[in-house]
């Protein structure tokens, strides 16, 4: 696989040092060693040296679970999450102030929260969604939301500038190249007074230092390039000239789950037992993790899953 050395994508630094080895024990589209580094400077893990562009159809195989969604997922499971994200959406409601926001999902895959969001009552022209698939973005155009294809970066320009009440960027930046970049563009589109929630895998946990040398499921070798915190988070979006309102802490089953696949497949090599920790099909161990990460939450520990919620702060008033 080509690889290519980067800096840390939060403060641009090279100056890191080893934190961990691993492969990717999921896909296995590579039987290379990747290597996770800890910037010295901000304290950010990234993937380094990482996968070129032109590798990113072989690291998202065909069988990825995001292109197969209702296939990989058992059907039980689905049915749970949807209710879990509806609930989840009427929170996000609950930071605003009006209850037809013009909303942004950056990584929209099918559309799933515009359509909920609709449901709730806000009109389809208040609705965009951006993602990476022509087939998706299509499908949205034709259901009457606004699509758009490409990364924020590249699609900022022909969006409304300054005029989100709500933007939400859910477990996708740790996918990306620079986050720093793209939190700017996110922060140029926010109305003054809009809220950008961003869900992302949180490095600071138990399964993280249980898991760390290189079985941790949040790493996720070699899709995720870079791994935050809620100090790096806050970080990104101050430097935008964001308020940060709260960060939350979810339940990350999947980054349990996948923590123990990776170990038995790699330590004890039972490709069978190994398989067993599934998470998009083993209801007992969803049902498990998910209920131990709800706890923790609720008593206050940090789970592997963070939410920022962040504001973009009217002006100051002129003064004369």
């Amino acid at each position: 696989m080509q690889l290519e050395p980067v800096c840390c994508g939060v403060c641009s630094g090279d100056q890191w040092r080893e934190y961990a080895k691993g492969k990717d024990y999921e896909y296995n589209t590579s039987d290379d060693v990747f290597q996770i580094v800890e910037c010295q400077l901000c304290g950010n893990l990234y993937l380094n040296p990482r996968p070129t562009k032109s590798e990113l159809s072989t690291i998202y195989p065909p069988n990825y679970y995001a292109y197969n969604y209702n296939v990989a997922i058992n059907p039980i499971a689905i049915r749970a999450k949807n209710w879990l994200d509806k609930v989840k959406v009427k929170q996000w409601l609950q930071h605003l102030s009006t209850p037809t926001p013009r909303f942004l999902d950056v990584g929209c895959g099918n559309g799933r929260y515009l359509k909920m969001l609709h449901q709730l009552g806000v009109p389809r022209d208040y609705l965009y969604g951006v993602e990476m698939s022509d087939r998706q973005i299509e499908q949205l155009k034709a259901d009457g939301f606004h699509g758009y294809y490409g990364r924020i970066e590249d699609v900022e320009d022909q969006l409304p500038a300054a005029s989100f009440d709500l933007i939400v960027l859910l477990q996708v930046l740790e996918h990306v190249e620079n986050p720093r970049q793209m939190m700017a563009s996110l922060a140029k589109l926010l109305a003054p007074g809009g809220i950008l929630i961003v869900e992302t895998p949180n490095t600071k946990s138990w399964d993280v230092k249980l898991f760390r040398r290189g079985y941790w499921g949040g790493y996720h070798i070699p899709r995720h390039w870079n791994l935050l915190s809620a100090a790096t988070l806050k970080r990104l979006a101050n430097e935008q000239g964001l308020d940060i309102k709260t960060f939350n802490f979810l339940p990350a089953h999947s980054f349990w789950i996948f923590s123990f696949h990776h170990w038995i497949s790699d330590r004890w090599k039972n490709k069978t037992l190994a398989n067993w920790f599934n998470p998009y099909q083993n209801l007992i161990l969803l049902t498990i993790f998910t209920g131990f990460d709800l706890v923790r939450a609720r008593l206050g520990f940090s789970t592997s899953n963070i939410q920022m919620v962040a504001l973009k702060p009217y002006p100051p008033p002129e003064q004369e």
